[in-house]
C-alpha cells in the first residue's frame, strides 16, 4: 500500500500544484492541522476504485461464480455499465462500482474490467495492488500452486488453462474472491 505524505495546511497553499500532481501519480497525501487530519487528497481513480470496493463489501453477499463453482460468469457489457450510470443520474461512480462489482464476483477478467474502465489492464492491476485492493494474482493464491506444485498434488495445465485459473485470461474471471489486505503507512513530511 501507498505510504501517505502529511502536510500542514500552510505547505498545500504554498504548494498546490506540486502536491495535486503527486496525487495523480498515486502518492496520497494527508493534510494537517494542529496535529489533527483534516482531509485527505488522492486520485480521482484511486478514490473511485475505493468507493467501488468499499461499496462490493457493504452489499451483502449473493451468489456468484467466485463463491459457487456451480455458476458461470454472467459477463458484463458496456451498455449494462451505461445503464448503472444512467439510474444513478449520471454519477461517474456507478460505473467504477458496477464494474467491480462484476470482477470480483468473477462475473469478468481483470482485462475486461480495465476495457470497461477504459484502463489498461496493467494500470488497472497497478492500482489495485498499490491501493492495496483484491487482485487475481496476489501471494496466497501463488503460495497454494507452489505448494501444490511441490507436493505433486496437481495436474499438468496447459498455459491457457493457468492464465485462466489466475485471472489473467481477458475472458476469464479469476476463480475466487480476494482478501482485502494492508494497511497504509505515514510519512511526516513538510511543517
Amino acid at each position: 500500500m501507498t505510504v501517505a505524505t502529511i502536510i500542514s495546511k500552510t505547505d498545500l497553499a504554498r504548494r498546490t500544484r506540486q502536491i495535486v500532481n503527486q496525487a495523480r501519480r498515486g502518492g496520497a497525501v494527508i493534510v494537517e492541522s494542529y496535529g489533527e487530519e483534516q482531509v485527505a487528497i488522492l486520485d480521482a481513480a484511486d478514490y473511485r476504485c475505493l468507493r467501488a470496493v468499499a461499496a462490493y463489501y457493504a452489499w451483502p453477499q449473493q451468489p456468484s461464480p467466485v463463491t459457487d463453482s456451480s455458476l458461470a460468469p454472467r459477463g458484463l457489457d458496456a451498455d449494462e455499465v451505461q445503464q448503472a450510470v444512467v439510474a444513478a443520474e449520471g454519477d461517474a461512480q456507478a460505473a467504477w462500482n458496477r464494474v467491480l462489482k462484476a470482477y470480483l464476483d468473477g462475473d469478468i477478467s481483470l482485462g475486461r474490467a480495465a476495457q470497461l474502465l477504459e484502463l489498461s489492464r496493467f494500470e488497472l492491476l497497478e492500482r489495485m495492488t498499490r491501493l492495496g485492493l483484491p487482485s487475481p494474482v496476489n501471494p496466497e493464491r501463488l503460495l497454494t500452486a507452489l505448494t501444490r506444485a511441490q507436493a505433486g498434488t496437481t495436474e499438468p495445465q496447459s498455459l491457457d488453462e493457468l492464465r485462466r485459473e489466475v485471472g489473467l485470461d481477458d475472458d476469464a474471471p479469476p476463480t475466487r474472491r480476494p482478501d482485502l489486505g494492508g494497511r497504509g503507512i505515514r510519512r511526516r513530511t513538510g511543517s
